[in-house]
């Protein structure tokens, strides 16, 4: 068929070493966007003003006030509100809107309890000395937002400002620059418009010839087996198309806009907000995932420029994405966080329309002991298409204090279940049941531990969702059921597109329901993706998410066990032959809200949307749901697991994968991963992984929050064993040291979902004050007490590795001790990861080799006690069901491990006597530690002498079967003398 046809022009592609890489003409840059173009740069325009007495109080302690002057003289309000974890609102919407309220979503933050808003005195002790006698004199107002007026927000009348101070110091200016600016909705004033919209359907784009398909990159596909050329369609950036060059140059893109052969109506006319905020003091920021670029991002204009495009959120299938750019990708959180030796604030920037973010560097005098200067200051200037300004200020003032700020905006990532943390195999595509059984028992027969096999779209019936192609999946049960009778679940692939087939149930009920996005005449807007032509349902309304959840009742989708668990993919949304391979921005929900306000929602939507599906078809509501999906915005956290998207198989790919993922932690989606050994291999232009790159990626992934294997229907197989017995004995060894720490990772995600604080992050976050950290993005810590440096160049067998802290810190392998700080070159010979437990920590270990974690349910524990310089250690054990919800009832044990004063002692933060786990201690291993004469076991009142030996190879001492429970209180005495 076409498709296939398309395919073997990919392979021949290959074959002739045509260079694949991402089609910039199909994708916008700032300036091929009417809004991001006129006010990037735009010039200094009339300040808008705090009219000082329109400034009250409300009866629930918020503040409200009117803004007059700006550029269109348009009166707009001010609100400032407070919340009881220390964050400031400042909100900014029209007064008196022409069309009414702008539409703003009201289910994506949590509900907050609010704090009261109070004026300090200008002769408040409280006030910060370099403001006070601008408050005596009225020109600003300081405003508290805490009890004990550590929260302040500093309020200039003329011109209009902001400034957030915690702790006496100024952190967050809004509006420095005077940026500040609001497109109000107005009438529209050139109606001569229309008849170039009419004129752009009537374009032909494909020189007469008949499409049958189109590709994921948004190129068609023709009945004669050739396709359509890259930029066919577009321009270079920075060119008018000419379809646009028609509209009157004065109205520059306001009321119609073109890309490509792509005409935007855009009805309501310029609505564009923005301005600029700056981070005072820091050179270091984070956040705005998902992009390529540094951690600590780059700036987008002034003299230190990296890139010149800004950053930009407009959640995109972007085929083959580029690394190092600040190009919009998969998802999109509108969080900035600022880094100081001396503390950490953030902002979220509450819009979820496009968005284009430049970020400056304010650079300070010379420092004399280096070349260059230091940073003063770094600023953002924030650009949404429509929308209102809506600014959450974090004051932190520590790392962890901001996630829990975050966090109680947007939720946390509720624990998963356990299964969902250890090994995934995906593949596009498994070809039928005889491929699963055979993937199946290759990972059984060579003692491969794996917990979830992954079906792609080919297992559906024509790619219709919710169906089984009858002829190569037969008996989906069945499947699932032999999968289930060794511990391992299954996942699916679900997508939004739905094909249009009146035969196809899903299809015709959505349809006769009219739950599907309209065009913007009414219509039911018709895209084109794997099924060729397809609906999309609104996920934007809370009806159709719940029709969209009973789908996955067992009865409705056909062949699905409890065993079965979900895959959204292509959900920013993705369609083929729209604008930027996505859907027109004039695009109608249910509601009649354009699409423009909420795209960059939509995958977000559809991930909850599904999360409760699983969540809803068992009757009790005891199952945890495990949904991945692509796209994502901020709050994605709270419905499942995110991953980066079709990567590359090339090592430029693995070294990119590690800040992708530190930047999501840090906006808070903590569950995410790679495909490991790139997804694009040969698919993308690329060769296959070899078995050092597969090996080096598997070892990187093995500690990362997700941990799936995927590729390319084009690649050759890469599971485990396809590179020889050698690296297959290595692998297995990688995939052990996952499944060994799973009760470290399970509480980990425990305490991530109790405080808001990754499971994966950059050094930084727990060594604040340590400044050669603030740069690096090569390693990372898991909780406080795993160091994790993978290798990830070709032909290397070291790395240069820095230790935080001041304490040692210990090779997980070989029990090497590190002091602290420093750096060292540690050796890594294919098959060994550079891990480190941290001097002062206690870890748990199951270290038995089993085929899966419900394999490991009974098996016993190993702690491994790392001693710091005083001789101390400190570590947790959470142990729950592994599934189900009754841990929010209180049905878990939390254990307290520390070693003080030559004495290791467990004792009880939680009980239950509701569940009572089967694990025994095994054995204690001690590093840091002088070999003592004897040891002895004290529990219930009893003493037991315990047997011990030291183990050169593994420098550790190592206690043998102390056989007492895991939720038992004990201690266990090392004796000197």
């Amino acid at each position: 068929d076409a498709r296939m046809r398309c395919l073997r022009a990919a392979t021949l592609a290959v074959l002739l070493g045509i260079a694949w890489a991402v089609d910039h003409s199909k994708f916008r840059t700032c300036g091929q966007t009417s809004f991001c173009k006129r006010r990037r740069n735009a010039e200094a325009s009339r300040a808008y003003v705090v009219a000082p007495n329109s400034i009250t109080l409300t009866s629930t302690g918020k503040l409200t006030a009117q803004l007059h002057g700006g550029p269109f003289g348009v009166p707009l309000t001010l609100e400032l509100q407070g919340y009881a974890t220390g964050v400031a609102r400042l909100r900014v919407t029209e007064t008196t809107p022409l069309h009414g309220l702008r539409w703003e979503p009201q289910d994506i933050l949590l509900e907050q309890t609010g704090t009261w808003v109070r004026r300090l005195a200008p002769d408040s002790p409280s006030i910060p000395s370099d403001i006070r006698e601008k408050a005596t004199s009225n020109e600003v107002f300081v405003y508290a937002f805490t009890p004990d007026d550590t929260v302040l927000v500093v309020l200039y009348l003329h011109p209009f400002r902001a400034i957030l101070y915690q702790g006496g110091e100024p952190t967050l200016d809004l509006n420095p620059a005077g940026k500040f600016y609001f497109e109000h909705h107005r009438k529209k004033e050139d109606a001569g418009v229309a008849q170039v919209a009419a004129a752009a359907e009537d374009k032909d784009i494909h020189g007469g010839k008949t499409v049958v398909d189109y590709g994921e990159d948004g190129l068609a596909v023709y009945s004669d087996g050739t396709k359509q050329q890259k930029g066919a369609d577009a321009v270079e950036a920075g060119q008018d198309t000419s379809d646009q060059s028609k509209i009157d140059k004065k109205d520059d893109g306001e009321w119609e806009e073109y890309f490509g052969s792509h005409f935007d109506s855009k009805p309501f006319g310029p609505a564009s907000v923005g301005m600029d905020m700056t981070f005072i003091n820091a050179a270091h920021v984070f956040g705005l995932a998902e992009h390529t670029g540094p951690l600590n991002l780059a700036s987008t204009t002034g003299p230190a420029a990296k890139y010149q495009e800004p950053y930009r959120l407009w959640t995109l299938d972007v085929y083959d994405y580029e690394l190092d750019s600040p190009m919009a990708l998969y998802g999109g959180v509108p969080l900035m966080l600022a880094h100081t030796s001396n503390r950490t604030f953030g902002a979220l920037w509450f819009n979820p329309t496009e968005t284009f973010i430049d970020i400056w560097r304010e650079q300070g005098e010379s420092t004399g002991w280096f070349s260059g200067k230091s940073t003063k200051a770094t600023s953002a200037y924030w650009m949404s298409e429509s929308g209102i300004i809506d600014i959450m200020m974090l004051p932190g003032p520590s790392p962890v204090e901001v996630f829990a700020q975050y966090a109680k905006l947007t939720g946390v990532t509720p624990l998963p279940p356990l299964f969902s943390l250890g090994y995934h195999q995906c593949r596009w595509n498994y070809n039928d049941y005889a491929d699963v059984k055979y993937v199946h028992g290759q990972f059984e027969s060579l003692d491969l531990p794996y917990d979830v096999l992954w079906l792609d779209i080919e297992h559906t019936d024509g790619k219709r969702y919710f169906t089984w192609d009858k002829f190569k999946f037969a008996n989906p049960k069945e499947m699932q059921d032999e999968l289930a009778a060794t511990g391992r679940k299954m996942v699916t692939i679900v997508d939004p597109h739905i094909k249009k087939d009146s035969g196809y149930k899903v299809y015709q009920e959505a349809h006769e329901k009219e739950l599907f996005i309209k065009d913007k005449d009414g219509k039911e807007m018709d895209g084109w993706c794997w099924p060729g032509s397809s609906a999309y349902l609104d996920f934007t309304s809370a009806e159709v998410r719940d029709w969209w959840a009973t789908r996955f009742q067992y009865d409705m989708y056909e062949g699905s066990t409890p065993n079965l668990y979900t895959w959204n993919d292509m959900n920013e949304p993705s369609v083929f032959n729209g604008p930027e391979v996505s859907m027109n921005k004039d695009a109608k929900s249910l509601a009649g809200v354009e699409h423009r306000e909420w795209h960059n929602l939509y995958g977000m939507y559809m991930h909850r949307a599904t999360a409760e599906g699983l969540l809803k078809r068992n009757e009790k509501q005891d199952k945890r749901p495990f949904v991945l999906s692509r796209s994502f915005y901020s709050g994605s956290q709270r419905w499942g697991a995110i991953w980066t998207g079709d990567n590359a198989c090339k090592w430029d790919h693995l070294v990119a994968s590690v800040p992708m993922l530190l930047a999501l932690g840090l906006c808070g989606i903590t569950f995410s991963g790679a495909d490991v050994g790139g997804f694009l291999g040969k698919g993308g232009g690329y060769g296959d992984p070899d078995a050092e790159l597969f090996t080096r990626w598997f070892e990187t992934g093995a500690y990362t929050p997700f941990f799936r294997g995927h590729a390319h229907h084009d690649s050759a197989r890469r599971e485990p064993w396809t590179f020889g017995d050698e690296t297959t004995a290595r692998l297995r060894e990688i995939a052990k040291e996952r499944y060994q720490l799973l009760s470290y990772w399970y509480t980990t995600f425990y305490l991530a979902e109790m405080t808001g604080t990754p499971t994966m992050v950059p050094i930084w976050v727990h060594y604040p004050q340590e400044t050669s950290t603030f740069d690096a993005e090569d390693q990372w810590l898991i909780g406080k007490d795993l160091l994790v440096h993978p290798v990830t160049s070709r032909g290397a067998t070291s790395a240069t590795v820095y230790f935080p802290g001041s304490q040692p810190w210990y090779g997980v392998r070989n029990g090497h001790r590190f002091t602290a700080p420093n750096s060292y070159s540690v050796d890594a010979p294919l098959g060994t990861i550079p891990v480190f437990q941290r001097g002062g920590s206690v870890l748990p270990r199951q270290m038995r080799l089993r085929r899966s974690s419900s394999a490991m349910v009974r098996d016993p524990y190993t702690l491994v006690v790392a001693a710091d310089a005083a001789g101390g250690a400190e570590g947790q054990l959470y142990l729950d069901a592994g599934d189900g919800y009754n841990y929010r009832e209180g049905y878990y044990h939390l254990r307290k491990y520390t070693l003080n004063a030559n004495v290791l002692s467990s004792t009880a933060l939680h009980t239950s006597s509701q569940f009572t786990p089967p694990n025994m201690l095994e054995r204690v291993e001690l590093l840091g530690v002088a070999m003592p004469v004897r040891m002895e076991l004290k529990i219930a009142g009893e003493v037991h002498e315990l047997t011990f030996n030291e183990s050169p190879s593994t420098g550790r001492i190592v206690v043998r079967k102390p056989a007492v429970s895991m939720v038992a209180d004990w201690t266990i005495s090392l004796i000197y003398s």
